[in-house]
């Protein structure tokens, strides 16, 4: 059975362990307030877990249910996640890649196209990728890996969402 945690802070190694994804979503409050404490203590947790930490994370941001736009096209958002990718630029190893999370992240660092079908009510994300933040993500993403052992997931985890 697999096992989800909804967390406010991660207290150790085995609240990583014992999860199989782990919802951590950012306040209208902390994004507005631009507070990084909650998220800053989770990544030191993660990256504590290492390993265990892969793929676990669904990155999500609360107070905008009701707001047309995807969360990659409101600026407060953008700017929160630019912010926490300066604090951790292989945080894309923890993201999951369930419900497009990875790509969805990364294209708030990023400028984007949005396509839409004849017909059809669902958008169609291209993402522009910024050179600068793609080469940084790369280079600290294998780094992570190194230090972890584990590049050739890491190389994979890579082309999810590049």
């Amino acid at each position: 059975m697999k096992q989800f945690r909804f967390e406010e802070n991660l207290k150790n190694i085995n609240d990583v362990k014992n999860a199989d994804i782990i919802f951590f979503s950012v306040s209208k409050r902390e994004l507005l307030n631009k507070d990084y404490t909650r998220i800053e203590n989770n990544i030191r947790v993660l990256n504590n877990a290492g390993k265990l930490a892969k793929g676990k994370i669904m990155l999500t941001f609360d107070g905008f249910d009701f707001d047309k736009r995807e969360i990659y096209e409101i600026p407060e958002v953008r700017d929160y996640v630019k912010n926490i990718w300066n604090r951790c630029k292989h945080i894309f190893y923890f993201l999951t890649g369930l419900d497009n999370n990875r790509a969805i992240i990364f294209a708030c660092l990023n400028d984007y196209e949005c396509f839409y079908r004849i017909n059809d009510k669902e958008k169609q994300l291209h993402i522009i990728y910024n050179k600068e933040i793609k080469d940084k993500t790369i280079d600290e993403m294998i780094k992570f890996g190194i230090k972890i052992d584990d590049v050739e997931d890491v190389r994979r985890i890579i082309f999810t969402f590049i």
